[in-house]
């Protein structure tokens, strides 16, 4: 199993790390070209201890404040207006300072509540000191927060129900309340992408509860009805993701079920491509065991090739060859193996397209290559999957699959035999896996075969026990 030659390489002249296709006549990569025209309404990762948000909030600014949110958010004062319950005038009148609404302690909560800004990131206002707060101690200015710090403080926040307020559920929803959702999503999204999804969970599950309680006690109208659905069902595969990755397969695959339904009820087939393709993946991972969810996993594949057929872009078919692959290996079909893999790297070198939706962005030339590896150690052979790992690891341009990469080198390594060399990167990797449950259990052969009293084994066993 071997990746198709490549020729004239040319890489994406904004990341400068993304290699183009040579079918393709655009000079950046698709995720690229997106994040430049701004096709996504996403809201900054750390907007609540931004320097300008907290400069605004420490100096008691609210007309800032609120221009800040609404800007950060992609939100117009209408938008604005309708997602907290207010006027588009009473908007206007507050960012002009001509309205002191937000002077009122109750009125600043609930308009915190109404966009799910954590109250501990109110601080400044308290204290008068915008560089550091007591909620958000040790950030750094320049806004990188890093892992310690995230799960420790906001995550730990959110999954106890603390700082966030109440869960809004406004009595009519509109674009902006799922404007405001979708951004939600895309935030997960992307801190999933930096911390690993066990980190995520609760906070993934309290907003799909919100948008259920709109769904089942809000108004709206029958086309904002069927786009709540859809949303809905995102979130639901949302928090699936994050309880894949945290461990809880049960209830992985009771969310991405429910979201099935969802999408047959919206009618919405990229939703129900993207669900299928997610319960492919987790049936593929337990047909090792049972080769009867190895067939499962083939029959959300093409089931999800039907739904696409008259929207599936180059990137999406890649990925489902990707799903086909692992079932295929699960099966012990080489050749079907080789076959998928032929296809997925055909269908990757065609290019990104604007119309890729955005929960493909993550398959490129190291999921491809991980892949190989992946389908090489269920057929047997662990040297080959770790060359094709060790191509593989340093082209990750996130910290989870990155972190996971490496697991799976590792895991590859002691397979080989290399039992040092895979204890040695299993070691280097250890920090940096508390965010993903998977990546842990990927590293749990290592804990076996490196004795109680190894540092591996300290390391290892305090990370599983937290």
């Amino acid at each position: 199993m071997k990746g198709l030659g490549r020729v004239e390489e040319r890489l994406c002249s904004r990341c400068r790390r993304t290699r183009l296709s040579r079918y393709s006549g655009d000079a950046m990569c698709a995720p690229c070209l997106r994040d430049r025209r701004g096709a996504r309404p996403v809201v900054p990762v750390w907007l609540w201890d931004s320097a300008p948000m907290r400069e605004a909030l420490a100096s008691a600014d609210m007309p800032a404040f609120v221009a800040i949110v609404r800007a950060a958010m992609g939100l117009s004062q209408l938008e604005l207006a309708s997602l907290v319950g207010w006027s588009q005038s009473t908007v206007n009148r507050i960012e002009s300072g001509e309205r002191d609404t937000l002077y009122d302690v109750r009125e600043l909560l609930r308009f915190a509540d109404a966009i799910d800004m954590p109250r501990d990131a109110l601080m400044p206002l308290l204290t008068g000191k915008p560089v550091e707060s007591v909620a958000f101690e040790g950030t750094k200015q320049d806004m990188e927060i890093d892992r310690r710090h995230f799960t420790g403080v906001l995550a730990g926040s959110l999954a106890a129900g603390m700082g966030w307020g109440s869960l809004n559920v406004p009595a009519r929803v509109d674009t902006a309340h799922l404007k405001h959702l979708k951004a939600t999503i895309h935030r997960l999204s992307a801190e999933d992408q930096r911390v690993g999804g066990e980190s995520l969970l609760q906070p993934a599950l309290r907003q799909l509860v919100r948008a259920r309680r709109m769904l089942d006690e809000a108004d709206y109208t029958e086309a904002v009805g069927l786009r709540l659905l859809s949303t809905v069902g995102e979130l639901s595969l949302c928090a699936g993701w994050c309880a894949y990755d945290s461990g809880d397969q049960d209830l992985a695959r009771r969310l991405y079920d429910e979201a099935y339904v969802y999408a047959h009820h919206a009618d919405d087939q990229r939703l129900h491509v993207q669900t299928a393709s997610l319960l492919a993946m987790q049936a593929a991972r337990f047909g090792r065991r049972s080769r009867g969810r190895a067939r499962e996993a083939l029959r959300y594949v093409t089931t999800a090739r039907d739904a696409a057929r008259h929207w599936g872009t180059p990137r999406l078919y890649a990925l489902l060859a990707l799903r086909e692959t692992s079932a295929h290996a699960a099966l012990g079909d080489e050749l079907a193996c080789r076959r998928s893999i032929a296809t997925a790297w055909r269908e990757f070198e065609r290019g990104g397209r604007d119309d890729d939706p955005f929960w493909i962005d993550f398959v490129s030339e190291a999921e491809i290559l991980s892949f190989e590896g992946r389908t090489a150690i269920s057929l047997g052979k662990p040297e080959a999957a770790v060359d094709f790992y060790q191509r593989s690891v340093d082209t990750w341009e996130t910290d989870r699959n990155r972190s996971f990469g490496r697991a799976c080198l590792a895991n590859a390594l002691l397979r080989s035999g290399a039992k040092g060399d895979a204890l040695a990167e299993g070691l280097e990797l250890l920090p940096y896996v508390a965010g993903s449950r998977r990546t842990l259990q990927e590293l749990a052969p290592l804990r076996v075969v490196a004795g109680d009293s190894s540092e591996f084994a300290h390391r290892y066993d305090r990370l599983l026990a937290a």
